[in-house]
């Protein structure tokens, strides 16, 4: 079962006038190894689009095991929020940011 938890929003707006909303969450995963319980994190970015005060769509997009380490994650996810990061282009970013396969 995954948990998430809000890590913050950030709000901006296009060239065009379109207002978004976009959403951080922390996710959390136990799973179990052998007869250790284990948790990863991972990352998920909602990003809402508003015209005119009308929702018009939603995209989303996850990461569901980054790292077993939360503050690793919190970490990682306070600087997306800083740098307004999109779902679309959330992979990109941590792929980059990332020095080695996630949950390895």
């Amino acid at each position: 079962m995954i948990t998430k938890y809000l890590e913050g929003t950030r709000n901006c707006s296009t060239l065009d006038g379109e207002m978004i909303q976009l959403e951080y969450f922390l996710l959390e995963k136990e799973g179990a190894d052998g007869n250790n319980t284990v948790k990863t994190y991972g990352i998920e970015i909602v990003k809402k689009s508003n015209f005119l005060g009308k929702a018009i769509r939603t995209e989303t997009d996850q990461i569901d095991c980054l790292t077993h380490e939360k503050e690793l994650a919190k970490e990682i996810i306070n600087k997306l929020i800083s740098h307004s990061v999109t779902p679309i282009t959330m992979p990109y970013i941590i792929n980059d940011m990332m020095d080695e396969t996630p949950c390895a």
